[in-house]
């Protein structure tokens, strides 16, 4: 019996230990969505692109209006290519785990390095 509880026991802790391992990318409250369209009433539509921490995410498009950065971490917003100069002249937007728990800030790209396109970008934390 005591063998029994303590198989059992030993099966839950690693059942928590593997849910306690799960990455999120800063948090599972910091997430990045590109908009390149709007609804009828002239409102931005948002899709959430998923990445890894530190990892250059290839957008290259021309019609990314604006970007929401929701959470802490660190957005860095290139023209460029991940291969190519990424971070040559990037926008940086930095979200202090002090000040954005689960806001977001939505940045429009005009008037930005990246307006009329985004080659890439990176979430780092």
């Amino acid at each position: 019996m005591a063998l029994r509880a303590a198989s059992v026991l030993f099966l839950l802790g690693s059942a928590q230990a593997a849910v306690t391992h799960t990455r999120f990318v800063c948090g599972q409250q910091t997430q990045i969505f590109t908009s390149t369209s709007a609804d009828a009433a002239g409102t931005a539509e948002f899709s959430e692109i998923t990445t890894e921490d530190g990892k250059c995410n290839m957008i290259q498009n021309a019609n990314v209006a604006s970007v929401k950065f929701c959470g802490p971490g660190k957005l860095t917003l290139s023209r460029m290519t991940c291969s190519e100069h990424h971070d040559y002249k990037a926008q940086i937007v930095e979200h202090s785990a002090s000040d954005y728990t689960t806001q977001c800030e939505v940045i429009s790209t005009a008037g930005t390095v990246v307006d009329g396109w985004l080659g890439s970008f990176t979430l780092s934390c």
